[in-house]
């Protein structure tokens, strides 16, 4: 195994390196001196595949080789433990544990870099190359921020790691590797001046105490070109990307991070329960005080609809009374009475028991005696077609004027005229009037039914109409205008809404750029320690992806908030939304999300290495 240098050049502002000509082989440890900004860490970068653009030949036999880096400083994850950051390299728990027993730190594993001292931060820099059983190590100025004794120890550390399937090179302007060096080179005005060469000696290899690292990678085993990916055993414990997340982006999950995609979702929410639960709401808050399911039906239809379709209705026959001047309509159950609505009476309240009635203001003056005071009439018991009844009600005036909101049986009277407030009416429980009325036709052979849920069958409101212009009621007509209006609203809504998220989505473009950029040296960095540009997408998605997440439970939250005060005010039901509609409609938008969030961290990936870690 080795590596050629064949008149390997590289200029910046003035040229660093000039014409390298070099073999180094395995099974050496090479030393290169030089000054602070000599080219010694570009000639590294350049062997260990970082660097591309330069003049000149690297060739590797065999063509692809695995490479490690220690650095000056350990550049460990300061947010996660040393175990994090090793499993973040190498996802084999048993395989970390192995090498930190071997390397004496199996006591840092679970503690955080900032608490370690210098020289126990390289000797976990030193495992995280190690795990990656690399066959090129480079360790630039690995002993720089360390003290004397430290410096000693690393050094002897990594000169143990001399193998003979591995090429050590150390770049260094010190002198603790000279007495383990092979090979000693001086760079110097960009070329490589020899210094000393080790004794080769069959046993100067195993002078070098080396601890054992297991079975050794084989030449013929596949490997990635440096510093790409390496093959990592998945066995064991894999590493938990949602810890390097959350330790990394601490803020990740702040309510202003999540506001306005999750103001999206809510929308989105809110638009679907209101497109669902339109009809059932509208006819809930009617039924308070509108008969809703009270009918006007076609005589043609009645004669010829079914037996099924009439046991669903109640149908009630147009009778009334006279006795004097007095003439008695019927009066059905609150929920059917058009005389149970907000504003139908002036006085006293709707008729609790059968023998309960109401009266309009003609009548109830001639009750009270008073005409200036109708209302003393209530409560008052009188006869009538040989019946005991007490007033508990006065009806408006209003409701004449309205013919009582459409109902047929009390838009005409006698000879099939209006009814006048002037005439003297009361109205009389239905199961009474039927034993003391008459019955006849009403105005237009109008037939009035009751049928509880129709409000929800569309399939029954359509058999029960003459023709498409009919109205079985004016709230039913109402609520299927609101609810095809509110469905082609929520349409138009959800269209807008799409166009303003991917507007978002361009400017969530920039903010995903400016935070790459900030993280470029540790996104270039953990390339060099193995982990694929691959993965480091993954897990930038991942992070987006959790913000997603936590944005639509805040979106949730946010709702059924919502939701329970508005059915705790309101009376009513929980309202939920269409999952079908929502799920879709929130699948759209976290697919744009995601997908703007992977092409612009690919597109920032595409970057060298060496201008993340520089620029």
């Amino acid at each position: 195994m080795e590596i050629r240098l064949e008149n390997v050049s590289k200029s910046y502002d003035r040229p660093v390196l000039k014409s390298l000509n070099y073999r180094f082989e395995s099974g050496k440890l090479y030393v290169i001196k030089g000054v602070s900004g000599c080219g010694k860490s570009t000639l590294l970068n350049i062997i260990g595949g970082v660097e591309k653009e330069y003049e000149g030949r690297v060739m590797y036999e065999p063509p692809k080789l695995r490479s490690a880096y220690i650095f000056q400083r350990s550049l460990l994850l300061s947010t996660l433990t040393v175990r994090e950051n090793l499993q973040l390299i190498c996802r084999d728990a048993d395989k970390v544990n192995e090498h930190a027993e071997m390397l004496g730190i199996r006591d840092l594993l679970d503690k955080q870099p900032g608490t370690l001292s210098g020289g126990e931060r390289q000797r976990a820099a030193i495992e995280r190359a190690l795990i990656r059983e690399p066959q090129l190590l480079l360790a630039d100025e690995p002993t720089a921020s360390l003290d004397d004794e430290n410096s000693r120890k690393i050094a002897e550390m990594i000169a143990a790691l001399k193998a003979k399937d591995r090429i050590v090179i150390v770049a260094t302007h010190e002198d603790y590797f000279d007495e383990a060096a092979d090979e000693i080179w001086r760079l110097d005005y960009g070329v490589l001046q020899e210094e000393r060469k080790h004794c080769e000696d069959e046993g100067a290899e195993e002078a070098i105490p080396r601890p054992s690292f297991g079975k050794p990678s084989s030449e013929k085993e596949e490997a990635l070109p440096p510093p790409e990916e390496v093959k990592i055993s998945r066995r064991s414990l894999a590493f938990p990307s949602l810890t390097y997340v959350f330790k990394r982006r601490p803020g990740l999950l702040k309510l202003k991070n999540l506001f306005l995609t999750a103001l999206f979702f809510l929308i989105i929410l809110l638009g679907s329960a209101l497109q669902k639960n339109v009809t059932e709401e509208a006819i809930r808050l009617y039924r308070k005080d509108r008969p809703v399911d009270l009918i006007e039906l076609q005589p043609s239809v009645v004669a010829s609809m079914s037996e099924k379709t009439k046991s669903r209705l109640t149908i009630y026959d147009y009778y009334f009374a006279e006795e004097g001047e007095v003439t008695a309509y019927y009066l059905l159950p609150k929920e059917y009475s058009v005389l149970g609505t907000a504003g139908a009476l002036s006085y006293g309240r709707f008729p609790e028991k059968e023998t309960e009635v109401l009266v309009n203001i003609s009548l109830a003056k001639v009750l009270s005696g008073d005409p200036e005071h109708p209302e003393n009439c209530l409560g008052q018991g009188f006869s009538f077609c040989g019946l005991k009844l007490s007033v508990s009600g006065i009806v408006s005036n209003e409701g004449y004027r309205g013919d009582f909101r459409n109902d047929w049986y009390y838009a005409f009277g006698k000879d099939n005229r209006p009814l006048r407030a002037e005439d003297q009416h009361l109205f009389l429980a239905y199961s009474l009037l039927q034993t003391i009325g008459t019955k006849k036709e009403s105005y237009g052979g109008i037939v009035m039914a009751s049928a509880p849920g129709i409000w929800n069958d569309e399939d029954l409101q359509d058999r029960l109409k003459y023709n498409d212009s009919d109205s079985l009621n004016v709230y039913l007509q109402y609520i299927r205008q609101l609810k095809a209006q509110t469905e082609y609203y929520v349409r138009i809504a959800f269209i807008v809404l799409l166009a303003l998220f991917a507007i978002a989505c361009l400017y969530t473009v920039s903010v995903i750029r400016l935070e790459l950029f900030y993280r470029r040296q540790e996104l270039g960095y953990l390339q060099i320690f193995g982990l694929p540009r691959g993965r480091i997408r993954r897990l930038i998605l991942l992070e987006y992806t959790v913000k997603l997440l936590g944005s639509l439970l805040l979106a949730v939250l946010v709702y059924l908030l919502f939701a329970a005060v508005y059915a705790l005010s309101l009376g009513g039901s929980f309202p939920l939304p269409d999952p079908v509609q929502s799920g879709r409609m929130i699948g759209v938008l976290a697919l744009m999300h995601l997908l703007t969030v992977w092409l612009s961290a690919a597109f920032f990936l595409r970057r060298s290495i060496i201008q993340l870690i520089t620029t």
